[in-house]
């Protein structure tokens, strides 16, 4: 294929990524926003192997810069798992990860990682149009019209559709109605200057879960995943989610409550959890879903924007590589599904877990990470991935069924 025209939906890390590998594979590329500005929004993340090696392969410079910017944890580099008294259930040593895969793992401020992506997508050539929001699409068999809401329309050899868990485009594709409630609701903040870093932890409470992680040199950036019906901390607002959240951990490890105390209520996000069902059809024609728009997943995992930048690098090369969008588009398509829909169900079974909704469940949460000595079972087999092999899945990935597819002791150190 000729470097022809890509129209992009969404500013966030799955579109930029999308835009900044797209336009380093010398693609035109014009990213559509419905913000109208690309700010500061949530709370941090966690880049693992496999999503360093995507943004390596993206470029160099974006590699590094991802490096410089956040915190690289070091191969002696532990996690402290502990009970909400502060008790240690163990302690994961989350180092040893990246001394045996070669590729650190990196704990990044969330706009510190779009920032990095938009300078790489625009240095690139990448355009970006803010304020304006897809209404909808067309195509020919040749081109892709992009409808606006201002009335205009934007024409493509491909449409790429990054626009998160209520895609616009992907409710035009597949038609299959909203994503689903996970039961547990997510309050995301930061702490600057906290005694706690540079020190990584989850704390284990009864239907709740805080992780931990330091995000810069001065910075920590925490998540509390909190069991609840749907709607009602996005309703209290950043103040009122804020307090809730100070009460429902009154009683709690004492560091962790001042940590918790000491945000911002203007830099919370507030969010329900969701996840969609996998679905095998990714590609209609020239358009193409990636990231939350195709595979959204519970954080449980920690992988959301790691395999939305895998999806990137993996797209802007089927597109390089193949010719044809007709061609490249559904080789990305099979290069993706099987891997990305056994990380959304083994996050939704991990995420389950993880909320200790009952007493019962409490326990076994715990247990369970004592026995593992770590907090999921299934990271060290997800994040071994790397871009030179991207296009390969093998027969467990071919076979995956349900659902199928569908058209303490010590004190905690903190």
């Amino acid at each position: 294929m000729s470097a022809g025209p890509v129209v992009v939906t969404g500013g966030g890390i799955a579109g930029l990524a999308a835009s900044a590998a797209l336009a380093s594979s010398g693609f035109e590329v014009t990213v559509v926003e419905r913000a109208a500005c690309i700010g500061d929004v949530g709370s941090g993340l966690l880049l693992y192997r496999n999503g360093i090696a995507a943004a390596d392969a993206i470029s160099t410079r974006l590699g590094e810069g991802i490096r410089a910017a956040g915190h690289v944890v070091g191969p002696e580099d532990v996690r402290v798992l502990m009970d909400s008294a502060g008790r240690v259930l163990t302690r994961e040593r989350i180092g040893e990860m990246s001394v045996r895969l070669g590729l650190p793992q990196v704990a990044i401020l969330r706009s510190m990682l779009q920032d990095l992506l938009l300078r790489e997508g625009t240095a690139a050539g990448a355009h970006i149009c803010l304020g304006a929001a897809v209404e909808g699409y067309s195509q020919d068999g040749r081109r892709v019209s992009v409808v606006l809401s201002d009335g205009t329309a934007l024409n493509g050899d491909v449409l790429v559709a990054a626009d998160g868990l209520n895609s616009v485009v992907r409710a035009a594709m597949l038609r299959d109605g909203p994503p689903q409630y996970l039961g547990y609701t997510s309050v995301r903040g930061r702490a600057v200057g906290s005694e706690l870093h540079p020190r990584t932890f989850v704390v284990n409470g009864l239907g709740m879960q805080i992780f931990v992680a330091p995000a810069d040199r001065n910075t920590l950036y925490w998540t509390a995943k909190i069991t609840s019906p749907p709607g009602v901390w996005p309703a209290m607002g950043q103040q009122g989610a804020l307090t809730a959240l100070l009460d429902r951990i009154a009683d709690w490890h004492e560091p962790v409550v001042r940590m918790v105390r000491s945000a911002n209520p203007a830099d919370l996000s507030v969010t329900d959890i969701h996840d969609r069902d996998p679905v095998s059809r990714w590609v209609e024609g020239r358009v193409a879903l990636l990231g939350d728009a195709v595979h959204p997943m519970a954080p449980a995992m920690g992988q959301g924007a790691n395999t939305a930048i895998e999806d990137a690098v993996v797209l802007a090369r089927s597109l390089r590589e193949h010719g044809d969008p007709n061609e490249a588009l559904p080789r990305y398509q099979a290069a993706r599904v099987g891997r990305t829909s056994r990380i959304v169900l083994d996050s939704r079974r991990q995420g389950a877990l993880d909320q200790g909704a009952s007493r019962e469940q409490a326990r076994a949460r715990d247990d369970v990470m004592k026995q593992r000595g770590r907090k999921d079972a299934a990271t060290l087999d997800i994040v071994d991935w790397r871009p030179d092999t991207a296009d390969a899945f093998d027969e467990a990935d071919r076979g995956l069924s349900a659902p199928a597819l569908r058209p303490g002791a010590d004190a905690a150190g903190v």
